[in-house]
């Protein structure tokens, strides 16, 4: 089987990019270990939050932002295109705090409770980010499975890439566990914390590494809250229907998947002291999975040394985020085009 651009990973990176590539006409074939956004992106919160975790700029801020910037239109055309509704709501964030804390744009206690009345009144200043967005994870994966299959993405699920095949100094395509071979112009890497165990890529082997991150998810029979909000100790994201996402911890565990006593205790608490009314909130369920963590906390996008291989990786907690800018850059690439910001920072060898 012969196809224009190969991609590996069928997370939120690799159907982005497969999804942007097919509609600009390539052919693409996605593989995937075990089923398309089974890892990372769906047990993602999905906190949209350009302005909350970018004040400091730099690269990374700007990557955020020009994704920001693309992401209405990007879930419209996912939405014409299948239907199905990602949940994507200019919702705001607040940071909160239960600290006194100064400053032009800080809230004090009262400021807070008109904005969210559920909040507990413990909590004395905060800052609010109103174009920070929220949307939902799953539902994106599924909206853009859909629409990449619509516009011709062949995906091959159950399929573990074992390496990048060369000839010479340039990436001719992948071979499986099995031993096929399969051959492309292209191909694009987005296998997020299993990147480096795709032999080829040039990427040592702690270039990228999963963070274990664990969420619970509670309900109510009224939305509590509608905004997200920021604590000291955990993040709270709600959803349409009233579930709300609590999380969510860092760990360096290896690919150990297990939700964890501790952990839940941990995450509860804090969210009962952001917002006392969830102590009467149904359990609904928790889960743990890897972000693809990078020592700089910058991703990995773009071309490598090898010529014909992409990357699409090392996100770490901005995956969600930064899926549309990065689907972009790899069109850009593919196709021979300028990509929308630049690539310097983002680059393994300028690591």
């Amino acid at each position: 089987m012969t196809g224009s651009v190969v991609v590996v990973g069928g997370g939120i990176m690799g159907c982005a990019c497969a999804w942007e590539l097919a509609r600009r006409g390539c052919r693409v074939i996605l593989f995937e270990r075990s089923v398309p956004g089974a890892e990372a992106s769906s047990a993602a919160a999905g906190i949209l939050g350009t302005g909350v975790e970018h004040q400091e700029g730099g690269p990374l801020a700007s990557l955020a932002r020009e994704s920001r910037r693309l992401y209405p239109r990007f879930v419209r055309e996912l939405t014409r295109r299948t239907g199905i509704d990602p949940e994507y709501r200019e919702c705001g964030v607040l940071r909160v705090d239960f600290r006194r804390r100064s400053g032009p744009r800080v809230l004090d206690r009262r400021a807070l409770r008109r904005l969210e009345p559920s909040l507990s009144e413990r909590l004395v200043s905060g800052v609010h980010y109103p174009r920070d967005a929220r949307v939902n994870p799953r539902l994106l994966l599924r909206a853009l499975r859909i629409a990449a299959a619509r516009d011709g993405v062949v995906f091959r699920t159950g399929a573990y890439v074992r390496r990048v095949v060369m000839q010479g100094e340039r990436a001719v395509g992948i071979a499986l566990d099995d031993g096929e071979v399969v051959r492309a112009k292209h191909v694009v890497v987005a296998a997020g914390s299993w990147t480096t165990l795709v032999e080829g890529t040039g990427l040592p082997a702690g270039a990228v590494v999963p963070a274990r991150g664990q969420i619970v998810e509670l309900e109510t029979p009224e939305p509590l809250l509608h905004r997200v909000v920021y604590g000291p100790r955990a993040y709270l994201v709600p959803r349409d229907d009233g579930r709300v996402l609590v999380g969510s911890t860092l760990e360096f565990v290896g690919y150990r998947r297990e939700v964890t006593a501790g952990a839940v205790h941990d995450l509860l608490g804090a969210a009962i002291r952001l917002v006392p009314a969830l102590a009467g909130a149904e359990y609904r369920s928790s889960w743990s999975n890897f972000r693809p963590y990078t020592k700089s906390e910058l991703p990995l996008i773009g071309p490598t040394d090898v010529s014909g291989l992409v990357l699409a990786t090392g996100h770490y907690r901005n995956g969600i985020l930064l899926a549309p800018v990065t689907a972009a850059i790899v069109g850009a690439f593919v196709r021979g085009t300028r990509p929308p910001v630049s690539l310097s920072a983002f680059r393994w060898d300028s690591r």
